[in-house]
């Protein structure tokens, strides 16, 4: 082919078809960065989409360097033929080069890139989509332009470099067919399981306290036989049909249930994987705002999971949320109760009183059908003490002797870092290899890092006013998804910080301005308050510079790599 050309336009091909390799070699490492982020944004396109022009996370060293070799190139035609050639090459080099310092996302972030077998099919055909743009591209500017065909592919190329994430949610839109056909195939058969095993299912949902209802009620009712739960925070239609799969066995009498609302319709979907013989609504409130809009549409979701209970089945909500009482009013049960620990809203058919929380864990009373229970768990906080009295009010409504539930509420933990008050020492923050913390004090680590809400935030400052020895520190990144809400919850939580806390550390920039004008608003004086890019950051302040014996340091909540950082491409 090449005898057809001058020596010029045979560099200049040359010169393309290395351009483009490297071109290629640095989407697929690339790509797979930010298909970990198109991942954890659940393969929502439009949400990725929306994060990348909110962060600006734009490609901006590949991009400049495919720039620079342009502007070289057009010198060198103009001067020397086989500069244009080795621009090529330098273009090719340099590219690769960059490709090779990307980071591994399977093995770094907070939340690692997973590649299953749907991400292997995403970047699969991303990938083929991007070899046939740079194809056309390459034979588009041969066949168009004259003796600046090599500028101009590479200026051209730029432009595919820019709009790679478009090209993994181009993958996704396409394999979206077949992937709902995949995904029912194995829902068929989870449904099958379902049917043969006839477990008692519990759905759970609720704009916060979800899991942990989830974990204490699995662990109470298997006191009494073999029950069925997911692990950690497993509450989507896929999710719940792969443990199913995989973990549901014959004997299983009951099943618990988490319902993660993604979207209206999403928990009723949900119910015809699992459909519920009894439901817990935990709370509805202002959480989720970004993804539904409006507390209406919150509660239209959540509502779906009280639609789906039977009407000879069980219905139980939380008492002290006017949405949840709205829920129970328009979707009476055989048994409907409700629980709460605020008897100022209505009547309620469970409710805790005597509540006295130390560092070792809360006393309380249920008063239930007439009688007092005292109770005792190692859990704290008012959110979680509303999860343990949901789980109570629904085991035994479920048939279970309340004594016996009273008893094994004793012994329930939840997942970690739901208010988790674990003693340690300054030395934990801190994990350098060689390097020894300054600081080797005694110190209460309050775990409440998993999310955050203004209810949960307000609890949780509330359990660390309650220290008594030492300082109190607040480590946050603030909340996130509560919509046009956001910037005021974040000041308002701030604000109540100020009041409570010795020194606030906050993490990074997402919510720094709103917190910074919460904390000045409460009177907390600049020197008091750090600022830290990473959570990382502020453990080693910690450990190192800061914390001293009988401080306690509560983490409010711990940010994924989408919103903490702002990612350098």
């Amino acid at each position: 082919m090449f005898e057809e050309f001058s020596a010029s336009a045979e560099s200049i091909a040359v010169g393309i078809t290395l351009a483009a390799l490297g071109n290629l070699g640095f989407f697929e490492k690339r790509g797979l960065r930010y298909l970990q982020y198109f991942q954890q944004q659940e393969y929502e396109g439009k949400r990725f989409l929306d994060w990348i022009i909110e962060k600006r996370a734009f490609d901006k060293r590949a991009s400049a360097i495919t720039v620079f070799c342009a502007a070289t190139s057009a010198y060198f035609l103009s001067v020397d033929d086989r500069g244009t050639f080795l621009t090529g090459v330098f273009a090719c080099m340099m590219l690769l080069w960059l490709a090779k310092q990307e980071e591994d996302p399977t093995g770094t972030g907070k939340i690692k890139l997973k590649m299953t077998e749907r991400a292997r099919r995403i970047f699969r055909l991303a990938m083929w989509l991007y070899v046939g743009a740079v194809a056309l591209l390459a034979l588009a500017v041969w066949f168009i332009d004259g003796v600046n065909r090599l500028p101009h592919f590479l200026l051209a190329s730029v432009v595919l470099t820019q709009a790679q994430p478009l090209f993994l949610v181009l993958a996704n839109l396409i394999l979206s067919k077949n992937e709902k056909e995949l995904q029912e195939n194995f829902a068929k058969e989870a449904r099958s399981i379902i049917k043969s095993v006839k477990p008692r299912i519990v759905g759970i949902t609720g704009s916060y306290g979800k899991t942990s209802t989830k974990v204490i009620l699995a662990d109470i009712l298997s006191s009494v036989g073999p029950t069925f739960s997911t692990p950690r925070s497993i509450n989507s239609y896929m999710g719940m049909t792969r443990e199913i799969r995989e973990r549901m066995r014959p004997g299983h009498r009951f099943a618990v249930v988490e319902m993660g609302a993604y979207y209206i319709g999403s928990i009723r979907r949900m119910c015809t994987l699992t459909p519920p013989d009894a439901a817990i609504v935990t709370a509805i409130g202002g959480m989720h705002l970004e993804r539904f809009g409006s507390p209406e549409n919150v509660f239209k979701a959540k509502s779906e999971l009280a639609q789906a209970v039977p009407a000879d089945g069980i219905l139980v909500v939380n008492g002290d949320s006017e949405f949840c009482r709205r829920v129970a009013k328009e979707n009476p049960k055989r048994i409907t109760r409700l629980y709460g620990l605020d008897r100022k809203s209505g009547h309620l058919d469970a409710y805790m009183c005597d509540i006295k929380a130390t560092a070792d864990g809360t006393s309380f009373t249920i008063e239930f059908e007439g009688r007092s229970y005292r109770g005792f768990t190692k859990l704290l906080g008012k959110p979680m003490l509303g999860n343990i009295l949901a789980s109570f009010t629904m085991a035994v409504s479920l048939g279970l002797n309340p004594d016996l539930v009273i008893a094994a509420i004793r012994h329930v933990k939840t997942e970690s870092n739901r208010l988790e008050p674990v003693k340690t020492t300054a030395a934990s923050f801190v994990a350098v290899p060689g390097k020894k913390p300054i600081r080797q004090g005694r110190v209460l680590r309050l775990n409440d890092a998993y999310n955050s809400n203004p209810v949960g935030f307000a609890a949780a400052l509330e359990v660390l006013s309650q220290q008594k020895e030492g300082r109190r520190v607040l480590v946050t990144p603030g909340m996130v998804e509560l919509g046009e809400r956001q910037f005021e919850e974040n000041k308002k939580a701030a604000e109540l910080a100020a009041t409570v806390c010795d020194m606030v550390a906050i993490v990074g920039s997402t919510n720094r301005q709103a917190l910074l004008d919460g904390l000045f608003q409460g009177g907390m004086p600049t020197e008091k308050i750090k600022k830290f890019d990473k959570m990382s950051e502020a453990f080693s302040f910690l450990g190192h510079d800061y914390c001293q014996d009988g401080d306690t340091v509560l983490i409010e909540n711990d940010l994924p790599d989408l919103y903490e950082t702002v990612p350098v491409f």
